[in-house]
């Protein structure tokens, strides 16, 4: 005899829009359009021909019927969970998550993690990239990196580091003397911006002192990433978050092209969840980041006296970051990617 069961998607988007009473959360979960989850919610409701939530444009209520349909349907799954574990004979516990935005992953994460590995061999960790800042009350994460804009309950923060922004570009482009280019000279070289942080050159601009420098449109990107490698080929000058390109600035893939680099007053952290509970996993994990912040931040500073000394040496000024957090008030940089 076949079972009589309603479709198992609209099972799931309702048990999501359920627990989180937001048809919006739900689909962030879910990775799908509110207008998905509403449709499912509907769809199970037909099937069901009851009514499972009161709807109104502020507010949204589970009815009896709903209220109880979602606790059974929760005890479902959570069942089918534990038997889907138990069959699979797991042994290990699950991944860490971390969700990065793309050029937080690619720039500074991912060539990093082959000292993770080689140091915590057992820990497997699973890393996904999003364009949106990460919640965690409604995604199941472990980790993220990112500025700390939006706090969130229960969410801890470690500072990593601050964000500096330098006009960067291939040592080809200028030849091999670092800081060859004027900033007066930018506007002559085809500027590289990023869509995720459309304001940057802006910012740094007017930071520096410099507004009568036009900062044009050049070539544009999805996110920094790509405007970094675009500059390592040689395609023009990006605007770098001084942390996100360390790696390329010590093995020469990019220099600095000009003499003057920002610091915004902004920072980079690491969330995570903030739970006495942690893994010794996710506590691991949280070191090994903490451990390679302190290292980048020393190599970081012999980095700085070298680039002072190659600026001094080609007539560079004695002080090459400007500090603008005591600058006047100037629109905030709201993400980073």
């Amino acid at each position: 005899m076949s079972r009589r069961l309603p479709p198992l998607n609209a099972l799931r988007a309702f048990e999501v829009a359920a627990r989180t009473m937001n048809f919006t959360l739900a689909a962030r979960e879910l990775h799908v359009t509110q207008g998905a989850v509403s449709r499912h919610v509907a769809q199970l409701e037909a099937w069901l021909e009851i009514r499972l939530f009161h709807r109104n444009h502020r507010d949204l209520r589970l009815t009896t019927d709903g209220l109880r349909y979602a606790q059974a349907i929760r005890t479902a799954f959570d069942q089918v969970e534990t038997a889907t574990r138990e069959v699979q004979h797991v042994d290990r516990p699950r991944p860490l998550r971390i969700r990065l935005f793309p050029t937080v992953a690619i720039k500074w994460l991912v060539p990093r993690l082959g000292g993770f590995h080689a140091r915590y061999p057992d820990i497997d960790l699973q890393i996904t990239t999003t364009a949106s800042p990460v919640r965690f009350d409604t995604e199941d994460v472990d980790f993220t990196v990112q500025i700390r804009n939006i706090p969130q309950q229960g969410v801890r923060y470690d500072k990593l580091f601050d964000i500096e922004l330098m006009p960067v570009c291939g040592r080809d482009l200028l030849g091999h003397a670092p800081f060859r280019c004027p900033p007066e000279e930018l506007q002559r070289h085809t500027l590289l911006h990023s869509m995720q942080r459309p304001n940057d050159w802006r910012s740094w601009r007017e930071a520096a002192g410099l507004a009568h420098v036009a900062i044009h449109d050049g070539l544009t990107f999805g996110n920094s990433a790509l405007a970094y490698q675009a500059a390592i080929d040689g395609s023009g000058i990006a605007i770098a978050h001084r942390a996100m390109v360390s790696d390329d600035l010590a093995s020469g893939r990019l220099v600095a092209a000009s003499e003057i680099t920002v610091a915004t007053g902004e920072a980079y952290f690491l969330a995570s969840r903030d739970t006495r509970d942690a893994s010794p996993e996710a506590i691991a994990f949280r070191a090994w980041i903490l451990s390679e912040h302190a290292r980048g931040t020393a190599s970081g500073a012999i980095e700085n006296r070298e680039m002072e000394s190659a600026a001094a040496g080609n007539g560079g000024p004695e002080n090459l970051t400007r500090d603008t957090t005591k600058a006047p008030p100037r629109r905030a940089l709201a993400r980073t990617r």
